[in-house]
């Protein structure tokens, strides 16, 4: 028992370093395609095109692997696995017109997307079946959750942001826009909401809408259409821009690209979130990793001891820990 203890902890330790490892992705949209910029890296990648329509909005299945996208003027929602060599657009649903904010619930199997049209929060499957109206809002357009607390995040641009409950009670603003907005995004970490003006200023609040700060305050009247954060920084569009701020009050952005056309949605892909979605979803990942590898180890030990010597047989075991690497490399290792 206590070798599967400390067995788990290596794991553990092991799948963490292995998830940061890797180069934090922006996904990105425009009226013909959609972009990938590596953060690290600052290059760009061509994921799709032809879409034939604006994409106000991207989000991520991370249980599934599927970035999944409105189209605004084609009335639909749209996925692609991601990360893919070879990507190809499936139809999920059609929608009423114009689908703009969109956000996955991956736990319990759910899409939750905005219509301009009719100013509707809708709900189905990842499949797209069981399409369910949930309520009518007043000029909505971002839509965020809080899965953990069962919660929904909204911006009615030109009115306010508010939450409520997935079960559409306890409706609560939480800041009253003065001035119109089009983006938001919630820091769940550190349990506050960041947003952009028309008149550019970005600001955060805590979740029942106290402490406002003004990060950045350009008076710039532009076109912001998307907003992520992660740790200390924020990234966010303006029109044809993409850039980074700290999140420190007083900052200055940075432009990381420049694009010839406008920038409509914007998300960032978390890779690191496949292991956090994972370990916060799934009650029995220690019990499983534990029992599969050490099973496989286990029989490995017993072969070993019959022809090596109790020394040998140690030094291998630590040799072993590029084959347990292996097994994380592989996408279903947990199945």
């Amino acid at each position: 028992m206590e070798v599967q203890v400390w067995l788990c902890m290596c794991l553990l330790i092991h799948y963490t370093l292995h998830a940061s490892s890797f180069h934090q992705k922006l996904l990105f949209s425009s009226s013909t395609s959609i972009m990938e910029f590596d953060v690290t890296r600052r290059n760009v990648t061509l994921l799709v095109k032809d879409l034939n329509s604006s994409v106000q909005a991207l989000d991520y299945d991370y249980e599934n692997g599927y970035v999944y996208f409105p189209r605004f003027l084609l009335n639909d929602i749209m996925r692609f696995q991601y990360p893919s060599k070879n990507i190809t657009l499936q139809r999920v649903i059609y929608t009423q017109p114009y689908p703009v904010g969109i956000a996955i619930d991956s736990p319990n199997g759910h899409i939750y997307w905005i219509v301009d049209g009719v100013n509707k929060l809708s709900r189905c499957n990842l499949d797209g079946t069981s399409v369910t109206a949930l309520t009518t809002l007043r000029s909505p357009w971002v839509i965020r959750l809080d899965v953990t607390n069962r919660l929904i995040y909204f911006t009615e641009w030109l009115v306010a942001i508010s939450k409520i409950k997935f079960d559409l009670t306890e409706n609560q603003m939480i800041v009253n826009l003065s001035i119109p907005s089009t983006c938001m995004d919630l820091d769940l970490d550190e349990g506050r909401l960041y947003w952009i003006n028309y008149d550019s200023d970005i600001k955060s609040a805590k979740f029942d809408g106290s402490d406002v700060q003004t990060i950045s305050s350009k008076n710039l009247r532009k076109g912001y259409y998307g907003i992520s954060v992660l740790d200390n920084n924020i990234y966010y569009i303006n029109e044809t821009e993409l850039l980074m701020i700290h999140k420190r009050q007083g900052s200055s952005p940075i432009v990381l690209y420049n694009d010839t056309k406008v920038i409509d949605g914007l998300f960032l892909f978390k890779k690191s979130g496949l292991l956090i979605n994972f370990c916060v979803n799934r009650n029995l990942l220690v019990v499983h990793t534990v029992n599969v590898v050490y099973f496989k180890l286990s029989l490995w030990f017993s072969q070993r001891h019959q022809s090596v010597g109790h020394q040998e047989s140690v030094h291998a075991w630590f040799s072993t820990m590029t084959t347990v690497s292996e097994i994380f490399q592989e996408d279903k290792w947990w199945q």
